[in-house]
């Protein structure tokens, strides 16, 4: 009662916020009509001042970073919103301006679909670039990070800072402005960009000289990473800016490493997606294990003469499948084994548990395809096929061997991070999305994110029906159909949203029946997204689509006209490249003038309606669905079609509502409407949310525990990268061991009697090939002895450094350590992925996992150490450098040799000739007989 009535007074807190920024953009207001008289020089010496300004100011700098309302900021604002208008022709609405103070505070910014959020995250990067740290700007794909930095680069270049790009495949570029050439032919592009409107207020034709824009048009042009990364901006994906940051710690020079510039500020596009959405999986570079991979396909075989239920147990909520006793014993009459939990079966034993996984839980056309031969991963969130990706620890080659294709080897971790602790490095991190505030706690938890909701510039007209709940999937597919043929009759444009290939497919195959036109959007033909997607607002367009619902691409009522351009162009037997400008022209006119008419009529006919065929376990996605019509003021409509067979209702309370069906007797073709099943549902919704942030937050704690030895190992590598000095840490290094040796061979609570120094001296000789004389009739202190044993390696390493010199020496300190540091990373990593599966077991014992390989992963870290610092110091002490005549001479010999050989190997070939000739002698002579 009390919190309602301070809300009613006060507001929401998110409401007081909005308040609070709205002050801010009256300041930024303020200073636009000085702005707006100055020349293009003036206002970009204007912001050349402010660089300047914030760059000799560290602590204004700092205040930047730290997301403070600094005064410089109504400024930095107003000349960003000013360059926007000048660059592009669009004036940011203030509700932007207020996204972008969010973004500048390091909060998430939710905006719906269509508000601009582009030209938001240009503003705020604008005010953070100004302190030369970097900037960088996540996104979901190479696509959208060129296109935005190409877009966007205009305001930056203007103001006079510099933009980067990386893509996959180490693609990378940098933004520069375009000559006359280059810019007479893309004017046309550009022109389509401004009149769809999505980055801002599209300025009226007398205020904006489009000709005028030749002076502010980028292009990309190919460049090195590392200068992308230079840049005070950088546009890219989180995969790549993740894997690079694991790449830069591997390398063996720190003139390879691309991110310069550290970790400073972020803003995430579609920032759910990435940070909630993707961060089940971490980022994994790997190499082949040589692993025999062939056990997969026994083990399929195996598994698939198993009964459910009687030889395992499937557990589809916790996505679990686990061989009950009688399983077991089945696996060991099959593999004919005596104990399957043997630790010498471990393999068997994981293979048949992803077998079993790969069998029972993961289903063709809907977690993955299987095209040219190869099983490809689908996102459940997104739809998307995702080639190059592999589900690990021996899962995918499960599921090769259980489709029948090659099985690829399996692959061992080199480097890996998972998204969550890479984006908490930066020291300021923002977000925005049109769908966060249903995940704002896990947000606030795993990377302390605050979710702003952004008002929209214009009400939203959308119209969000109930939930129509059905007995069977048949009958709600019947209906489904029933509804798009009565709209699509209507000439309205239809998106039905499906939550897997295999039913966009069957719905495809229903539609065909009935003769309705329609394009399907799914993993199977993703390439061609952006095309279908832009032309799902035209009249009768009906458009079948999994998750990915286009995002990141508008749904233009009408039509887009740059698309339809093309398709006019096409039946000429031309396209945009080869068609002459006139030609080009004439087809832009012409469909503007169609989409412009069908836009209306879409308008008057209610607008784009989009139809769920299925709820997803996660709100925020039928929301994102939701979210395709309505954009920008647009009219719209949602519904979802359910059945108590769908798997959301099905595993969660599906018995239910099915048994009040049949106790109120409601016919199998008439459907629930009620707040009752809404709730039901939302309930599901939630309950899955719940357990998959569990999930996620458990693999975060368990990386936590990676993190910290990762941040050690890492931070050893780079000071190692700028020139530490290796030698005294080596010294360190070799008292270390000396004192373990010490410790067990000469005991500091032991008489010296009971020493042992043979064992000693032979241990010196066996590890580092050096021969200490230690008298043994000496009274010995334990400190004196150890000063002994070192001054004498000391010297012999002195020694050798005498005869290779200085700074040879220090490269091959600084080579053998990262030698020795990879390899038993790589190794390290290994039995961390071995022991997180084990100490899954011990659950079974009463005892916490996490706590025991907290507790073993230390231990097996402390060992990793100890094997660095002994392996380095053998390898240095037992190095023996050649002189060139040596090793001329060695090879020489070897060619020698090999010559030998291969004579010898001529004249036993010769010899086999021979024999075989004379074989064949007698054997015609025994024939004449």
């Amino acid at each position: 009662m009390i919190g309602f009535l301070v809300k009613k007074l006060f507001g929401t807190k998110n409401e007081r916020e909005i308040k609070k920024l709205k002050s801010i953009v009256e300041k930024i207001n303020k200073l636009e009509p000085d702005l707006d008289s100055l020349s293009n020089l003036e206002l970009r010496q204007e912001s050349l001042k402010l660089i300047e300004k914030v760059r000799n100011n560290n602590h204004l700098s700092e205040a930047i970073t730290e997301g403070e309302i600094v005064e410089e900021l109504p400024l930095a604002f107003a000349l960003a919103r000013e360059a926007a208008k000048r660059t592009l022709g669009l004036r940011p609405f203030d509700v932007q301006l207020i996204g972008a103070l969010a973004l500048h505070k390091g909060m998430i910014a939710e905006m719906k679909t269509g508000e601009g959020k582009t030209l938001v995250a240009a503003i705020a990067i604008y005010l953070n670039a100004l302190t030369g740290k970097g900037v960088h700007l996540v996104t979901v794909n190479d696509y959208l990070a060129k296109r935005d930095a190409l877009t966007m680069g205009s305001i930056y270049k203007f103001l006079g800072l510099s933009v980067g790009v990386i893509n996959t495949n180490h693609a990378s570029y940098v933004i520069e402005w375009a000559d006359e050439e280059k810019f007479k032919r893309a004017l046309e592009l550009d022109k389509r960009v401004w009149e769809k409107g999505f980055f801002g207020e599209l300025l009226p034709p007398e205020k904006f000289d489009i000709e005028a824009r030749k002076d502010f048009f980028t292009v990309a042009v190919e460049s090195d990473r590392r200068s992308a990364y230079a840049a005070d901006i950088t546009y890219g994906t989180n995969n790549e800016f993740g894997f690079d940051y694991l790449r830069d710690n591997m390398v063996f020079s720190k003139d390879q490493m691309v991110q310069v510039k550290g970790h400073h500020y972020a803003i995430v596009d579609e920032v759910d997606s990435i940070l909630i959405d993707e961060a089940r999986t971490p980022l994994i570079i790997s190499g082949p294990s040589g692993e025999d991979v062939s056990i997969y396909y026994m083990t399929d075989a195996f598994v698939k003469t198993l009964i459910k239920d009687e030889d395992y147990i499937v557990d589809e909520k916790n996505k679990t499948a686990v061989l009950t006793e009688k399983g077991v014993e089945k696996a060991e009459k099959y593999f004919n084994l005596e104990n399957l939990y043997d630790p010498r079966n471990v393999d068997i034993l994981h293979a048949i548990n992803q077998s079993l996984r790969a069998n029972t839980l993961y289903h063709r056309d809907v977690d993955y395809v299987v095209k040219d031969g190869e099983v490809i991963i689908v996102d459940e969130f997104t739809g998307r096929l995702m080639p190059g990706r592999r589900w690990s620890d021996g899962l995918h080659q499960a599921i090769e061997a259980k489709e029948g294709v090659k099985i690829q080897a399996e692959n061992q971790t080199l480097a890996s991070i998972t998204f969550q602790n890479y984006f908490r490095m930066y020291k300021k991190l923002a977000g925005m999305t049109g769908t966060a505030e249903t995940e704002a706690l896990e947000f606030k938890e795993i990377y302390n994110l605050d979710v702003l909701v952004i008002p929209t510039n214009k009400p939203v007209k959308r119209i969000d029906y109930p939930d129509l709940v059905y007995k069977t999937k048949k009958e709600k597919f019947n209906q489904v159909i029933e509804e798009i043929e009565r709209l699509h009759k209507q000439g309205r444009p239809v998106l039905v949203g499906t939550v897997s290939v295999e039913t966009s497919e069957y719905l495809s195959g229903l539609l065909k029946k009935r003769g309705i036109p329609h394009n399907v959007l799914n993993a199977k033909n993703h390439e061609k997204e952006a095309e279908i997607i832009a032309q799902a607002g035209r009249v009768g367009a009906v458009t079948i689509s999994t998750n990915m619902a286009g995002r990141g691409t508008d749904i233009l009522l009408g039509g887009n006209p740059e698309f339809l351009a093309k398709e006019i162009l096409k039946k000429k037997g031309l396209t945009p490249e080869t068609a002459t400008e006139e030609q080009y022209a004439q087809a832009l006119k012409k469909a503007q003038k169609i989409t412009q008419e069908e836009k209306q009529k879409v308008i008057e006919l209610g607008g784009l309606a989009v139809i769920g065929t299925e709820r997803h376990e996660s709100r925020r996605i039928d929301n994102q669905l939701r979210g395709r019509a309505g954009r920008q003021g647009d009219p719209g409509s949602s519904r979802f079609y359910l059945s108590l067979e769908d798997d959301l209702l099905r595993l969660f309370g599906g018995d239910r509502l099915k048994a009040l069906m049949d106790r109120l007797k409601i016919p199998e073709n008439e459907p629930i409407e009620s707040t009752m099943v809404s709730k039901a549902i939302e309930n599901a919704q939630k309950r899955v949310e719940g357990q998959n942030f569990q999930i996620r937050k458990r693999l975060l704690e368990f990386d936590d525990v990676m993190n910290k030895q990762r941040q050690v190992i890492y931070s050893l590598r780079r000071d190692i990268l700028e020139g530490v000095n290796l030698k005294d840490e080596i010294k360190l290094w070799l008292t270390d061991i000396v004192l373990y040796f010490l410790d067990k061979y000469a005991p500091a609570d032991q008489y010296q009697e009971k020493w042992n120094f043979e064992e000693l001296k032979k241990t010196f000789k066996e590890w580092l090939g050096v021969d200490i004389d230690i008298p043994t009739d000496k009274e010995w202190d334990r400190k004196e002895l150890e000063e002994y044993i070192l001054k004498h390696l000391e010297e012999y390493y002195n020694q050798k450094e005498e005869k290779l010199g200085s700074s040879l020496m220090r490269e091959f300190e600084r080579y053998m350590t990262l030698q020795v540091l990879d390899n038993l990373w790589k190794d390290h990593l290994h039995n961390l992925d071995r022991l997180r599966e084990s100490v899954y077991l011990r659950g079974y014992a009463q005892r916490d996992p996490l706590v025991e390989y907290k507790k073993e992963s230390f231990e097996l870290f402390e060992d990793m150490m100890f094997k660095l610092k002994y392996n380095t110091i053998e390898y240095l002490y037992k190095l023996q450098i050649q002189s060139e005549e040596v090793l001329e001479e060695e090879k020489a010999k070897k060619e020698k040799e090999a010559e030998k050989t291969l004579r010898k190997a001529d004249t036993n070939k010769e010899e086999e000739k021979k024999k075989k000739v004379i074989k064949y002698k007698n054997r015609m002579e025994r024939r004449k007989k």
